[in-house]
């Protein structure tokens, strides 16, 4: 069995015929036991939108070169595409909670943007006057106040920052900046793998569908994990589900996290947990209480405070007292965060390798 891994691992390595001895099959071992070593592979787990994705294109970014201009220009549609999205996503829960524009004439750019909303996904471009339509009701009261009860419904954190770039995104010659790459919001529903060398170590890390639907997929990506990146964002406290408008995702997050860690397939594995999305908590919690999603939460109102007593509700789940689980606060869109933090995530690696190597 090991010789056939070697030889899957490492072709040409394993001699034939007679002369094989069993110092060059001992060798050749040593050989494979080495490049297992040196490759980590990590498994990105959590809810649909807690930024797996986001995840994975920072490492693209920070340790493959980033994106090319072709590659940032096949991503203009999605943007589009994504502020089409979310402003018929405003425009339909003002018609459900019987809100109004503040200015009428903002019927004719409504009905302007719903008309896109049927294209397909990877046709959506938009001109600068549908971009002038968008802006007029952003700029609008009546879609600011539907804005505001956003927790009532269905809607991408990437709002904002499309509509306040608007004029730029849809500008004559727009090409996405990485910044705006980083802001799409796009379902992943296949199993999305990315390869990098960071501190001599080569990764392999792995992005699977977050939704309900999209789990049964998780299991074919179980063998051979060295480490599991739950992420959990910190900001969806007082959100739904998209598909379940009944079920708080914070509680979801936590009963999956929960269900995962203390899985026997995963005794042994080191959990790494990102709590994604500091930035949009750090708003959110001066006017929306944790209370929200946790009653018997006494403590001040402040971020720290708050953050604190999240994680220590999450790290709690974990049933296994040898379990190592390593918690970090991160914000997914923030190349120099995520820098930061992975930099500690690989270190931990590194030591784990000087312990298997009793230098330490």
């Amino acid at each position: 069995m090991i010789k056939s891994m070697i030889e899957r691992c490492c072709p040409g390595l394993v001699e034939s015929g007679p002369d094989t001895t069993s110092n060059n099959i001992d060798k050749q071992i040593q050989v494979w036991k080495k490049h297992r070593q040196n490759e980590v592979h990590l498994l990105l787990l959590g809810p649909g939108e807690s930024g797996k994705s986001t995840i994975l294109k920072q490492m693209r970014i920070l340790h493959n070169s980033g994106y090319t201009e072709a590659e940032r220009q096949q991503y203009k549609v999605v943007v589009h595409r994504n502020i089409v999205e979310c402003m018929c996503a405003i425009l339909t829960a003002m018609e459900n909670m019987g809100m109004r524009f503040s200015d009428k004439d903002r019927v004719t750019d409504a009905d302007c943007i719903t008309y896109l909303k049927p294209c397909n996904a990877f046709q959506t471009n938009l001109s600068p006057s549908d971009g002038m339509c968008v802006k007029r009701l952003w700029n609008d009261s009546g879609v600011q106040n539907a804005y505001d009860m956003r927790a009532d419904y269905q809607i991408y954190d990437c709002a904002q920052y499309f509509f306040d770039n608007i004029e730029r995104i849809t500008g004559t010659g727009y090409l996405p900046t990485v910044d705006d790459i980083l802001c799409t919001r796009l379902e992943t529903t296949k199993i999305v793998e990315a390869k990098f060398v960071c501190k001599g170590l080569s990764f392999k890390m792995f992005d699977v569908g977050g939704q309900r639907t999209q789990r049964s997929k998780w299991i074919h990506c179980f063998d051979d994990v060295t480490a599991i990146i739950f992420i959990i964002a910190l900001s969806e406290y007082n959100l739904r589900l998209a598909e379940d408008n009944k079920t708080n995702r914070m509680k979801e997050s936590m009963q999956l996290f929960g269900s995962i860690c203390n899985m026997k397939y995963f005794t042994n594995t080191p959990f790494i947990l990102f709590l994604n999305k500091t930035d949009i908590f750090e708003k959110k919690i001066a006017f929306i209480p944790i209370t929200t999603a946790f009653p018997d939460y006494a403590g001040p109102n402040d971020c720290e405070s708050c953050k604190e007593f999240i994680q220590n509700k999450i790290i709690s789940l974990n049933r296994n007292p040898e379990k190592s689980i390593f918690p970090h606060f991160t914000n997914a869109t923030d190349t120099n965060n995520i820098k930061f933090v992975f930099d500690a995530v690989v270190e931990i690696f590194l030591e784990h390798n000087l312990k298997s190597a009793g230098l330490v």
